[in-house]
């Protein structure tokens, strides 16, 4: 049987007809994960508005979002499940491979091109852009996003470590700055609160988030989402952060190509799209 991180808050604010759904869930799981909101509506006897109150209330966006948690879920079980019949050590290089490519190819369908202009109008005005990347790991893939952006010719970029400093700054900096804020939760307390600091201040946010609801990703002027396993070892964390290095590295790559285009434009041009 797979295993949703369903908190009790969450299992009792669910109706009877949802706790009726979430059984329906957990006893035929593979079943759903193939099957449109429609086809699923017919197998619970519900309407399609209801199945999508349930998986809100779940904490997704919608019912494409919770199937994927499914196949994850379903994932991590038969990895449990293998586990137990072999030492960790024999677990199959290509399982972590398919995985962090699933997770990929599926972080790649969230771009939207919409986010990608009105981010390259940030790059590309005189706004000093800040980065928060909380510490460890995920540091690294704030100094990745610095460094292209430098890269590519782009002054004016800080990358700040320290929460403190960095409310400080944000009192100060005005509303000629862009923050951008990575978080693998999109939880995480000092990051949201600096979020709200920067919407109180008029200051726009672009977020790099995981796919579920968050508060990070509701606080942006643009939100990009991942896909990624959230993973701990003793209380260590240590989800694996290759989809913000691509969500970056996508960006970049999107951001050149709009770039040569916009050069090949006649003055006064109207640029359609870089993808």
């Amino acid at each position: 049987m797979i295993s949703l991180p369903l908190s009790d808050e969450i299992i009792k604010s669910l109706s009877k007809h949802e706790l009726n759904i979430l059984k329906y869930v957990y006893e035929h799981t593979e079943a759903i994960l193939d099957a449109s909101i429609q086809d699923f509506s017919a197998q619970v006897a519900y309407s399609s508005a209801t199945v999508l109150r349930f998986c809100k209330k779940l904490g997704y966006s919608g019912f494409a979002e919770f199937k994927y948690a499914l196949r994850a879920a379903s994932r991590e079980s038969a990895v449990q499940a293998e586990s137990s019949r072999k030492e960790a050590a024999s677990r199959s290089a290509h399982m972590m491979i398919d995985l962090l490519n699933s997770n990929v190819q599926a972080t790649a369908n969230l771009l939207r091109e919409e986010q990608l202009i009105q981010t390259f109008r940030f790059f590309d005005s005189s706004a000093s852009i800040y980065i928060w990347a909380p510490g460890g790991i995920t540091d690294t893939v704030g100094e990745y996003l610095e460094k292209l952006l430098f890269s590519v010719g782009r002054q004016g970029v800080y990358r700040i470590e320290s929460s403190r400093l960095f409310t400080h700054l944000m009192k100060t900096m005005g509303k000629n700055s862009v923050v951008v804020l990575i978080s693998t939760s999109g939880t995480f307390g000092p990051s949201v609160r600096l979020g709200k600091l920067a919407q109180m201040n008029g200051i726009p946010v672009i977020s790099i988030t995981p796919y579920t609801s968050n508060e990070i990703a509701d606080l942006s002027a643009v939100s990009f989402r991942f896909f990624t396993d959230q993973r701990e070892n003793l209380g260590a964390e240590y989800t694996s952060r290759l989809p913000m290095f691509f969500i970056i590295h996508a960006i970049i790559q999107f951001y050149l190509k709009y770039k040569e285009e916009t050069a090949r434009l006649p003055e006064g041009g109207f640029h359609d799209s870089p993808v």
